[in-house]
Parts: C-alpha cells; structure tokens; sequence
C-alpha cells in the first residue's frame, strides 16, 4: 500500500510487527514482511551465507582485542571506525587467508607469556582478578614494551607478596628484554579507597580482562 500526504506516517520507517514501513520521496511505502519460511536456498547460497558469517566472526574477533585490532588497521591501511567492514571483505576476497587472519610469531610469543604470568598469579592467589593496563592493553607495543598488571584480590594480601610475585613474573617476561609494573590491591579497597583513586581513574578505560 502507497500512501501520500498522510501526517501520522510522515517520517515513519522500520518494523512493527509483520508491517513494514518505508520512506520514498513523498511517499510512504506499507508492505507485509515476506514469509521466508518456505524458502529453499541453493547449495550457493548456503555457501554464501557461512562465508559471511565467519567473516563477521572474525571481524568481531580482531576489533575486540586491541592489540590486533591495531595491527589490522596498519595492514589495511584503514581508520579504526572503517576496520570492521574491511575486515568482512578481506575475508570474503580471500577465503580467510589475509595475513591479517594469521596470528604473527610475536603474538603468539605473548599469548604464551600472558598465560604463564597468569598461572603463576593465580597459584599464589586462586581468587584474583588479572587485568592488563598501559600500552599493551591498548595495543601499542613490541617486544619490549613493559607488561602493567593489575591484580584485584578478594581478600588483604602480605605485603611482602607483592615483590616476590613480581620477582617470578620478572624472570618470564625478561627473557623477552621486558619489565613488569605491578599493581596489587584488595578489590573493595580499589574501588573505594582514596589510596587508589588517582591511579584507578588514570586507567580504568584501558583495563584488559585476562
């Protein structure tokens, strides 16, 4: 149905229910939402189908981690807001086999750090709360670029704790020519405390889970 000249639809546009609403002109287009249910899809499409949605799954996969989402937009040669939909076609283009889609030696070097400083954080306190700050969590970063942690414990830890933990991390990540910041606090103490409130504002927005 066409309609023309009508105020109440004006401007509208989208779904309600099983109406569908758009905008043409001076034209206001109402059509009923098409019963897919009987569609049969062709082997092709099917393909197509799976190929576009494991090209969002890996768009998604790449935009979430800072530290590729960098490496992807310096590959592509694009702006952070335009990296997803290059992503999407990059994959398309190539089957998944962009160097973007491989995981560099370094990258996986780190990933096999992280995991180790984080089993050796978590023998000494099961509980903690691991999160990266500073450049890498935002993703800027080599080899050597410091690792800045942060460890939220349930409960008050010795004091003494602190320095043999970042003595065992140290002996990790420096085989790599990198140092560990390590910030150690017990986790309603953080979040509430003065102690803590400069600091916590300076780095909340760039905190990484682990």
């Amino acid at each position: 149905m066409i309609s023309k000249g009508n105020p109440l639809l004006t401007g509208a546009r989208g779904k309600v229910g099983n109406i569908v609403v758009k905008q043409y002109g001076d034209q206001t287009v109402i059509t009923a939402v098409p019963d897919m249910s009987r569609r049969k899809l062709t082997q092709k499409q099917k393909d197509a189908n799976e190929q576009m949605h494991m090209a969002i799954v890996a768009a998604k996969s790449l935009t979430e981690n800072p530290q590729f989402k960098q490496r992807t937009c310096e590959m592509l040669k694009v702006e952070p807001n335009k990296v997803f939909r290059a992503i999407v076609k990059q994959w398309l283009l190539t089957d998944g086999k962009h160097p973007i889609f491989r995981e560099t030696e370094q990258e996986t070097l780190d990933k096999k750090t992280l995991a180790t400083l984080k089993s050796i954080i978590t023998a000494e306190i099961p509980d903690a709360e691991i999160m990266l700050f500073g450049n890498r969590a935002k993703g800027a970063y080599n080899a050597q670029t410091d690792w800045d942690i942060l460890i939220l414990a349930n409960d008050e830890q010795p004091k003494d704790l602190k320095w043999e933990l970042q003595e065992k991390l140290l002996n990790i990540t420096i085989q790599q020519g990198a140092r560990v910041n390590m910030l150690l606090a017990q986790k309603n103490r953080w979040y509430t405390e003065k102690e803590f409130e400069v600091i916590r504002k300076r780095i909340e927005k760039e905190l990484l889970a682990v």
